[in-house]
């Protein structure tokens, strides 16, 4: 099994590609499900939110709301931001923009979101005390009356359905006991988690304290994340 990074650009790049981040291809993956089709009328498609200043949901529909969540560690993402290039656009309209590598390039670790959350232990969370930023924030998170679709940016390649299979268990089981909490609070609401195995983002959604999968989408199908991939240099 091999696992692949996000590139940063892919995350958010909104300083590479105006007004971009991994919302622009979830909006993509959504619309190209199957299952989520059924949680809109007919001919609908869900929408991204524009405007966000006081909590709206990142994607709607006349009938459905969802609300993205990244997982990933806090510190990654800040290493990744304070390393990124500076981009000159200066020479746009010739279709040339030009990337200048920082000196000063701060070491990045190794992500342990997953690690973390397997480690949780429920009387903890019920307590309020978290092993780091990044679970506070996740918990924060997920304590929102909303429904939640979250996702795990790195990307796995396997090589058979049995690699696939304990690969989607060891993932799932990570979540198990914080969506338990979620559990707990009786919120009323719908909660997803994607992954991306070889070409296809697997949709799972946790219901009846259990992981079901729901969907299967092709990357092909998101032109967004086919460009982002192409051309995120950082």
């Amino acid at each position: 099994m091999k696992i692949v990074k996000p590139k940063y650009l892919m995350l958010n790049g909104k300083n590479a590609f105006p007004n971009v981040t991994y919302e622009n291809f979830l909006i993509d993956i959504i619309n190209c499900s199957n299952f989520f089709s059924h949680k809109h009328s007919y001919m609908e498609q869900f929408v991204l939110t524009t405007e966000q200043s006081h909590g709206e949901d990142d994607a709607y529909t006349s009938d459905y709301q969802l609300d993205f969540k990244l997982i990933v560690g806090s510190d990654i993402m800040r290493i990744r931001n304070k390393n990124m290039p500076e981009f000159d656009y200066s020479r746009m309209e010739e279709g040339f923009i030009f990337t200048k590598t920082k000196n000063d390039m701060e070491e990045e670790s190794e992500d342990t979101v997953l690690l973390d959350l397997s480690q949780v232990k429920i009387e903890n969370l019920r307590n309020g005390r978290y092993a780091n930023n990044t679970i506070k924030s996740i918990v924060k998170n997920i304590k929102k009356s909303k429904n939640i679709f979250m996702y795990y940016p790195y990307e796995f390649v396997v090589q058979n359905s049995m690699e696939y299979k304990i690969l989607v268990s060891e993932v799932l089981k990570a979540f198990i006991t914080l969506l338990t909490y979620r559990d707990e609070m009786k919120l009323g609401k719908d909660t997803f988690l994607c992954i991306k195995v070889n070409r296809y983002f697997e949709i799972f959604e946790w219901i009846n304290k259990k992981f079901v999968h729901r969907d299967s989408v092709a990357e092909y199908m998101s032109a967004n994340y086919r460009d982002l991939k192409a051309y995120s240099v950082f």
